[in-house]
């Protein structure tokens, strides 16, 4: 199987799964009946999520294959190489602490802070396969600045726009 008809059907299930998430969204209360503006309806956010990833499921989807694509087994192309393997399941492991443990027993911008400061830190020093030793303070200072400005980014924007209260 080629890397673009794997694009394909990856593409099509994506696209799959984002119109379900807009129906989801659509079934959602409203609350018109208490005069609540639609821009607060809950499922306003996931259906324009669940659209966004409907339209990128159907650009990768429709892209065209580049010439000569290579084939690859499936097992393949879901794994890659050992170096993608160790991505993946660092990314998955990262975001299962904060999903599971930081994200509701610690306040919102510490658990957000250092999710993303770790997240950086891993993948720009503990996973980097350059394995270079300077750089290292630099790649340090860039997760702390990344962590601090998505977490207070992230909860201003919640806050204010989301009208939904972070911890």
């Amino acid at each position: 199987m080629t890397n673009g008809a794997l694009d394909r059907i990856s593409g099509l299930v994506f696209v799959g799964l984002g119109c379900l998430v807009v129906w989801g969204s659509w079934l959602m209360p409203r609350f018109e009946d208490q005069g609540a503006p639609v821009y607060q309806a809950p499922g306003l956010t996931p259906g324009l999520l669940g659209v966004a990833l409907a339209v990128s499921g159907a650009i990768l989807a429709l892209r065209r294959g580049r010439d000569g694509a290579q084939t690859t087994t499936f097992w393949q192309n879901v794994f890659g190489a050992p170096q993608s393997r160790r991505r993946a399941g660092a990314a998955v492991v990262l975001t299962v602490i904060y999903g599971a443990v930081l994200f509701g027993n610690t306040p919102y911008l510490v658990a957000t802070f250092l999710f993303v400061t770790a997240f950086v830190l891993v993948f720009e020093i503990g996973l980097n396969s350059q394995n270079r030793t300077k750089g290292v303070v630099r790649s340090v200072i860039v997760a702390i600045v990344l962590g601090v400005v998505t977490s207070l980014g992230t909860r201003f924007l919640f806050e204010t726009l989301f009208l939904i209260q972070l911890s």
